[in-house]
């Protein structure tokens, strides 16, 4: 029940948060078969939220078990399907609870759930993939060929991406390949030892081949900035846009350290640029905006947004100071903001439906029962209207100054490249 609950409120929160989300891939999971998703890890507990509400079937998830500390939190994290696994830095005393957290794991693959597993074993910012752990293979082995063993037991492997951490950002997810567990049948029941090893060693090109990675950890945020760019030419493309984002990431690695800061000097001078004259990337990608449409769009719905725009703010407000104050790591950012943003406005928008309750006004009790839908109406407006605003910007500067144009979008070309 507390799932439930918890999957409709983050699922209307998602859809308010992100600028736009696409999941491709979904026709790899069988409604029949049970899976263990293994994906990167780049947003602490948001990206477990994600993936449970955008991929249409119950997702179970392990989590530290160091904020397991309370029985009334564990009951409340454990009904929202977390399970709690324990590290070395955890305390020896309770690396032994994980036997009694593989099993869980186990009986939920057995029931034909999904089990998601992040083999890299924390959040970072960095794209860099570090070494993974064995704890995937372990469950997957054992759940599959100890007892009765799992029938078509399959690893699935799931990229995730955002466009930057905060509010607006885009959320990529691709489900990308699979593979049966069952070449690893006869060397478990020799040596689960071995089995285990070579299995957490084929998992990485497995890994590396569907994530969206770079091994120069000190160049990922120059690689999300590129990426952000391959994405707006790539919206109606968005399969096509995963190659493309994977061979700027490599290119941006074969980089030798003079090449790559002259590549830096290229998108500093492109992104001061664009901020000195209120541009957005998109004006300049392949994919434009139909400004018939999008202008019609927001003189419609100008009203609506004048009125969710009022209601939300102060909520809005909350959810950024409390943001603000608290995260202290980066990577941490768009889970908390998206976090508390649900729960406040949900707390704000249920005080309204208490205090309006009595009155006559049948009129105003039906826009608070709207208002989560006028607040996703109020951010893609003002998505549309920014996009609006840089693309006649970018129109008056081609006609004013056509050789500055011709150097942006040379400077974008060079940069993709």
């Amino acid at each position: 029940m507390l799932y439930r609950f918890a999957w409709v409120l983050m699922w209307v929160t998602f859809k308010i948060y992100f600028r736009r989300i696409d999941v491709i891939g979904l026709e790899r999971l069988q409604s029949d078969k049970p899976y263990i998703l293994i994906a990167n890890h780049p947003a602490s507990f948001l990206d477990a939220m994600v993936l449970a509400v955008f991929l249409k079937r119950d997702v179970h998830f392990y989590v530290r078990g160091d904020i397991f500390h309370h029985p009334v939190v564990y009951w409340i994290l454990t009904q929202l399907h977390m399970i709690p696994i324990f590290g070395r830095e955890h305390g020896m005393e309770h690396v032994g609870k994980n036997y009694s957290t593989f099993e869980r794991g186990k009986k939920l693959l057995r029931a034909g759930d999904l089990l998601l597993i992040f083999p890299e074993g924390f959040s970072r910012l960095s794209k860099k993939i570090e070494p993974l752990k064995k704890g995937a293979a372990r469950v997957a082995l054992q759940t599959a060929f100890e007892h009765e063993g799992v029938k078509d037991l399959t690893i699935q492997t799931i990229a995730i991406n955002y466009s930057h951490h905060g509010v607006r950002s885009d959320l990529f997810i691709r489900l990308g390949e699979n593979f049966s567990l069952v070449p690893y049948k006869n060397l478990y029941e020799e040596s689960p030892a071995r089995a285990v090893t070579e299995l957490t060693h084929d998992i990485l090109p497995y890994f590396e081949r569907n994530i969206i990675h770079i091994q120069s950890s000190n160049r990922t945020l120059v690689a999300e900035k590129i990426i952000s760019f391959i994405y707006n030419d790539y919206l109606e493309d968005t399969e096509s846009f995963f190659d493309a984002a994977r061979a700027v990431c490599k290119k941006i690695d074969d980089k030798i350290d003079s090449e790559y800061d002259a590549y830096v000097t290229r998108l500093n001078q492109y992104n001061a640029m664009l901020n000195s004259h209120g541009i957005m990337d998109r004006s300049l990608s392949k994919n434009k905006i139909q400004h018939s449409m999008t202008i019609l769009n927001l003189l419609l719905t100008i009203e609506i947004y004048v009125v969710g725009k009022a209601f939300w703010y102060l909520p809005g407000l909350i959810t950024k100071w409390i943001a603000d104050k608290t995260v202290t790591r980066i990577d941490f950012y768009t889970s908390v903001t998206s976090g508390v943003m649900a729960f406040v406005s949900l707390f704000w928008w249920l005080f309204w439906m208490v205090v309006v309750f009595n009155w006559n006004f049948i009129e105003l009790k039906a826009i608070l029962i709207l208002m989560p839908f006028f607040a996703y109406l109020t951010m893609r407006w003002e998505y549309d209207f920014v996009d609006i605003k840089s693309d006649f910007r970018f129109k008056k500067l081609s006609q004013e100054q056509p050789v500055l144009v011709n150097e942006l979008e040379k400077l974008r070309n060079q940069l993709l490249a």
